[in-house]
């Protein structure tokens, strides 16, 4: 005799056989663009779908090619685009110097003939060069590169080296310009006056130079071609020690006031032509949405106001263009490459939302 727990385990085992579940559906394809063109200005993601491959789209949010990074990298590495995006600089923790190059195709590209680790590296407004900084030797040293190219001299810039001597990594480029023989440098720390330097990097030349008292200020921006220089009011990020008045945007050149802005505003970054600023109206902050704004820089009219949830991750301005992408991402997202979409911001104030999701580079 079966007992009645003995045939119910049967008629529940039957039961399961006889249920036909569906099978678990593939992730999607990663789609193959196939190699980018030479010469078209790309804003590059990660393939959310494979691994190691990046997706280039062009500024009509068209996608246009596929990178494929041929070797793997650190949990922690970051890459950033030239301007144009027909190359990559790899920085360990996305901070510092780059440790390797990426042609368009992703291959990597070897370093200049040199054993320095410099300190600070950016991007040139050319996208073929890249400035450096270091402050080995007692003193700071200025220079531009060619990555795989041959060492270019290096100028020393007046810049006190006491401020380096401290162990804080305190000092960043704002600007980087090949085409106008100039960068901005910034010295920003929390509780330390806030210094910058308009120098000739062909020379080493100080041409400018300004300094705030401690906490007036929360950063310093500037244009690529290191022509126009923001100085954020330290209320744009929430300080609550007293603020510079207002934000200020001046020209590099003599550092005369071209407009101001409430001190609540920062400014992020400026078009191209420098016509354009994108800034932010609420401090941008970690887990946060961002709330972003395009304003006209001569006038200080706004032109564009964003109308996303996300928080931002990126930010490119278009190549001898006029229109700013913005790179968002979910606000709860801590990881080190986030979930993210892209939006088109053009100079008329309408924009382009690229569809889907992807990921950070």
């Amino acid at each position: 005799m079966v007992s009645f727990g003995v045939l119910a385990g049967i008629m529940v085992v039957a039961g399961f056989m006889a249920i036909q579940f569906p099978p678990r559906p593939a992730p999607p394809a990663a789609v193959d663009y196939g190699p980018p063109p030479p010469s078209v200005p790309l804003i590059w993601v990660q393939d959310p779908n494979h691994l190691g491959w990046l997706i280039g789209f062009d500024w009509t949010g068209k996608p246009r090619g596929t990178a494929k990074v041929s070797q793997p990298l650190g949990p922690y590495a970051k890459l950033s685009q030239a301007p144009d995006g027909s190359t990559f600089g790899i920085g360990p923790n996305g901070k510092g110097g780059f440790k390797v190059y990426l042609d368009r195709l992703g291959n990597p590209s070897p370093r200049p003939a040199s054993t320095i680790n410099y300190q600070f590296e950016m991007w040139a407004d050319d996208s073929r060069h890249v400035c450096t900084l270091d402050g080995l030797g007692g003193h700071w040293s200025l220079g531009l590169i060619v990555p795989g190219g041959a060492q270019n001299p290096v100028n020393v810039v007046a810049i006190d080296p006491t401020l380096g001597q401290s162990g804080i990594i305190a000092y960043s480029f704002a600007a980087c310009s090949a085409r106008n023989d100039r960068a901005v440098i910034v010295y920003a720390y929390a509780g330390r006056p806030t210094e910058y330097w308009v120098a000739r990097i062909s020379d080493g030349a100080i041409l400018q130079q300004r300094t705030y008292p401690a906490n007036q200020l929360a950063n310093v921006t500037a244009s690529m071609d290191a022509s126009v220089i923001a100085e954020n009011s330290g209320k744009s990020v929430g300080q609550l020690a007293p603020p510079a008045a207002s934000t200020v945007i001046r020209r590099a050149s003599d550092l005369s006031v071209i407009t101001t802005l409430d001190s609540s505003i920062g400014v992020l970054g400026f078009s191209s032509d420098d016509s354009l600023a994108l800034a932010s109206l609420t401090p941008w902050t970690s887990g946060v949405a961002t709330n972003l704004a395009v304003f006209d820089a001569q006038t200080g009219k706004m032109l564009w106001r964003s109308r996303w949830n996300e928080e931002l991750s990126a930010f490119l301005a278009e190549p001898d263009g006029r229109d700013l992408a913005v790179i968002g991402q979910a606000p709860g997202d801590s990881t080190v490459h986030p979930s993210v979409n892209i939006v088109i911001v053009h100079s008329g104030g309408d924009e382009t939302d690229v569809p889907g999701r992807y990921t950070a580079v």
